[in-house]
């Protein structure tokens, strides 16, 4: 790793990476919450993740329904997160003191699902081409009156609205050709080496490997860790094929001020970070 003493955090995580457009437009300090439509009448269903078991403490996906011409149709998903609060990360304190002063508040906004999702899609939004946002679920806002639908103490989660996935053609995204993303033939080789794959399926795999790593560079690119790779966060549970990218809650998105960790680990440059997640990636399309 490079020497980073005395460097600021936004040189240390971008040593030997392209600084990104954005930074110099001040978007990665920009805090604008969008919201879910107020004008919308709407109301949550049930479980919309059948493979979550609900628990107090957990995230649930539940249906959420918005009325047209006076009936309520199933048109998004709503994401809830439980509370984290500042005699939370007070106690992850106590557990793994920091290397650097770090307040609970401080902690707590960076250990926070919800706020970790949150600054995910509001990058997205700030600085992710049109082309390029369909790697992702779509984002609809932030549900802010929870209360009118939970009872306490679930009456303090937050929600967020998002496009609703289904394990069907018309959530599946076509990606162009694109050699932009290339890895030669190495993972074709290893394909081949196992001697059991029609040229077909090591043509599947190879592809199946590229289009995931695009989604994930376009991530990479736009500053942020996903922190959480794995198989069911590129496709729908029972599903086959791949649909978007999701589940950012164990993110990390850049931001000049250097994070308590990143991925569970000690904050590092985004080069290593990407090259982590990517033999991730391959890992898990060789395992397939």
């Amino acid at each position: 790793m490079s020497n980073t003493q005395g460097q600021s955090w936004t040189e240390t995580f971008f040593t030997d990476w392209p600084l990104p457009d954005w930074i110099n437009a001040g978007h990665e300090d920009k805090q604008d919450v969008r919201l879910f439509d107020p004008r919308k009448k709407w109301m949550l269903g049930r479980s919309a993740d059948t493979g979550r078991y609900s628990e107090f403490g957990r995230i649930q996906v539940l249906w959420l329904y918005v009325r047209r011409g006076g009936i309520f149709y199933r048109q998004h998903v709503a994401k809830i997160f439980p509370e984290y609060t500042e005699h939370d990360a007070e106690m992850q304190l106590r557990r793994r003191p920091p290397r650097f002063p770090k307040t609970a508040k401080e902690l707590r906004d960076e250990l926070d699902w919800f706020t970790n999702e949150l600054k995910v899609f509001s990058r997205i939004d700030a600085s992710c081409t049109s082309s390029q946002r369909i790697y992702f679920p779509g984002f609809h806002g932030v549900i802010t009156d929870l209360e009118k639908c939970l009872s306490s103490p679930y009456a303090k989660h937050r929600a967020i609205a998002l496009e609703c996935i289904r394990p069907k053609l018309s959530s599946r995204r076509i990606l162009a050709a694109c050699n932009e993303h290339s890895h030669g033939n190495e993972f074709k080789d290893r394909l081949r080496g196992l001697g059991s794959l029609s040229d077909f399926e090591v043509d599947y795999y190879d592809s199946l490997f590229t289009d995931r790593v695009r989604r994930l560079l376009t991530l990479h690119r736009l500053g942020i860790a996903h922190g959480d790779i794995k198989d069911e966060h590129f496709r729908l549970p029972m599903d086959f094929f791949d649909t978007v990218l999701y589940d950012f809650s164990h993110s990390y998105t850049f931001s000049p001020v250097k994070p308590y960790s990143i991925n569970r680990g000690q904050p590092r440059p985004l080069k290593n970070i990407s090259r982590g997640e990517q033999t991730e990636v391959e890992s898990l399309v060789f395992e397939r």
